[in-house]
C-alpha cells in the first residue's frame, strides 16, 4: 500500500511538470526564456538618482547630521525640438524650467499633500437577443390588418433611421447601405478609470541644485532637475522678497563669486541653469541665476545682442520664483480597456480599445518689489552639437547689491540731479581716456 502511494505520488509530480511545461511551450508569451526574459533599461532620472545617493542623501525629506533638514526632489522635461533646429537653447531652457516645475511640484505634494479623486468601473455585457422584430412575428403576434402591425413595422423604421444618422447616414440610403455598417455587440468586457490630483502652496527658497542633460543617439535630448529645499534658502528667498537683509543666515567666506563660477569654461556654462545658491567673500549667501537665449538669426551681432537680452531676463526670472512662487498644479489620468465581440453582415469579428487621456498642469506665479540684481556677465557660446549660438547671462541677487543700491537712492535724494543731451553716429567701439578712479 505505501508503495502505491509513493508511485502514485511520483505519478501527480511528473503530470504536474509535464502540464507545467505543456502550458510554456504552448503559450510562448507565458515564458520568459522564449524572449530572453525581462531586462531593465535607462530611464533619464537614474543619473541623478545616484548623484543623490552618492551624496548620502534620498528624495523626500533627509536629516543631516548636524540636525538640519532639507526636502530634495527630481522633476523631468524633453526638449522639443532637434539639435539642428535655430532655436535649439530656448528650447533646452524650456525644457529645464519644465523639469524645474516638475520637482516643484513633487515638492509641493510633500509638503502641503494632495486632494485626490478616483473611480474604476468595470462593465460586463452579452447579448444575444435580436435587434428587431421580423414582420411575420409581428404578423403572427397582431395580425396583418391591424393598426397595431402598421405602427410596430413603422417604429422599427423609425429606430433603424435613427441608428443609421448616428453613423453618419441618412433615412434615404438605400437598404444595403444600412445593412453594411450595422452591427451588433454581442458581448463585452470593458474597464474605465479615472484619476485626478490637486495640490497648491507657496514656495521660497527651492533651488535647482544640479541639472542633467542627456539624449539617446537619433532621440531628443532629456533634463533632469534635482531640486532643494531648505531652512536657509527659504530664510535667504524671504531676504530678496522682503528686502530685509537683518535675517539673511551668514556662511563660512569663500572666494569671489566670480572665482566660484565657471566662467571660463564654456562647455560648463552651456549646462548651467536655474538659480542657485552660493556663499561669497564677505560670508554672505548670494543667488545667481542662468538664462540661455538663441539668436533668431545666426552670425549676426544684432540679432545675438537680443538673445543676450532675453537670456538676461530669463536669469532674472529664476531668481524671483527663487525668492516666493505660488505653485498649484492638476494631474488627470483618464483609462479606458474595452474587448468587443460583435456581428456585422453575418460576420463574427472582434476589436479591442486601449485608450489613456493624461494631463499635467503645472502653474507657478512670482511677483516682487524692489528687485535688485547685478549682470555677472553674457557668453556667446558655440558648441559643434548645435547649429545655432549660445549666449548665456549670468545674474546675482546679493546683500551688497540690496545695500549699494539703497546708498545711490541716499546720494539721490541729497545731491541736485542735471540733464544732458547729446547724438551719437554708428561707428567702430573704441574707448578715449580714463579719469581717475579716486570717486
Amino acid at each position: 500500500m505505501v508503495k502505491k502511494i509513493k508511485y502514485l505520488s511520483v505519478f501527480l509530480l511528473l503530470a504536474l511538470f509535464i502540464s507545467k511545461n505543456s502550458i510554456a511551450e504552448d503559450n510562448p508569451d507565458l515564458n520568459p526564456d522564449s524572449s530572453g526574459g525581462a531586462k531593465f533599461v535607462s530611464i533619464p532620472k537614474n543619473a541623478a538618482k545616484k548623484f543623490i545617493k552618492d551624496k548620502g542623501f534620498r528624495e523626500g525629506l533627509n536629516k543631516r547630521a548636524d540636525g538640519s533638514h532639507l526636502f530634495i526632489t527630481i522633476g523631468q522635461g524633453t526638449v522639443t525640438t532637434t539639435a539642428d533646429n535655430q532655436a535649439i537653447h530656448d528650447a533646452r531652457y524650456n525644457a529645464f524650467r519644465t523639469a524645474m516645475q516638475k520637482a516643484k511640484a513633487e515638492y509641493v505634494k510633500l509638503v502641503q499633500g494632495e486632494i485626490i479623486k478616483t473611480s474604476i468601473e468595470s462593465i460586463s455585457l452579452q447579448n444575444t437577443m435580436p435587434e428587431t422584430i421580423a414582420e411575420d412575428a409581428i404578423n403572427k403576434a397582431v395580425g396583418v390588418d391591424s393598426g397595431s402591425f402598421q405602427k410596430l413595422k413603422k417604429l422599427i423604421s423609425l429606430k433603424l433611421d435613427s441608428a443609421m444618422r448616428e453613423e453618419g447616414y441618412d433615412a434615404a440610403e438605400s437598404d444595403q447601405k444600412k445593412k453594411e455598417i450595422a452591427e451588433k455587440v454581442v458581448m463585452s468586457n470593458e474597464l474605465k478609470s479615472f484619476y485626478t490630483a490637486t495640490s497648491q502652496s507657496m514656495i521660497g527658497g527651492f533651488q535647482a541644485w544640479s541639472v542633467f542633460e542627456e539624449a539617446d543617439p537619433g532621440d531628443r535630448a532629456q533634463f533632469t532637475v534635482i531640486g532643494l529645499w531648505s531652512p536657509k534658502l527659504n530664510a535667504l528667498a524671504d531676504s530678496i522678497y522682503s528686502g530685509n537683509l537683518e535675517n539673511l543666515p551668514k556662511g563660512k567666506a569663500k572666494k569671489t563669486i566670480e572665482e566660484q563660477l565657471p566662467l571660463d569654461d564654456p562647455n560648463k556654462l552651456l549646462q548651467s541653469f536655474g538659480a542657485q545658491m552660493y556663499v561669497n567673500e564677505n560670508g554672505n549667501r548670494v543667488i545667481v541665476g542662468f538664462g540661455h537665449a538663441s539668436p533668431l538669426f545666426e552670425d549676426r551681432k544684432d540679432a545675438l545682442a537680443t538673445a543676450c537680452d532675453q537670456a538676461g531676463l530669463k536669469a532674472d526670472q529664476q531668481i524671483v520664483m527663487f525668492s516666493k512662487e505660488n505653485v498649484m498644479y492638476s494631474k488627470l489620468m483618464n483609462e479606458i480597456s474595452k474587448h468587443e465581440d460583435f456581428e456585422r453582415q453575418g460576420q463574427k469579428l472582434q476589436r479591442s480599445i486601449q485608450g489613456k487621456d493624461y494631463r499635467n498642469v503645472i502653474k507657478g506665479q512670482a511677483e516682487i518689489t524692489n528687485f535688485i540684481s547685478e549682470s555677472l556677465g553674457e557668453y556667446g557660446i558655440k558648441d559643434p552639437r548645435y547649429n545655432a549660438t549660445d549666449c548665456v547671462a549670468i545674474r546675482m541677487w546679493s546683500p551688497e547689491g540690496v545695500m549699494a543700491s539703497q546708498k545711490t537712492k541716499e546720494l539721490k535724494t541729497n545731491t541736485d540731479s542735471g540733464t544732458s543731451t547729446g547724438n551719437t553716429t554708428g561707428k567702430t567701439s573704441s574707448q578715449g581716456t580714463t579719469g581717475s578712479d579716486d570717486f
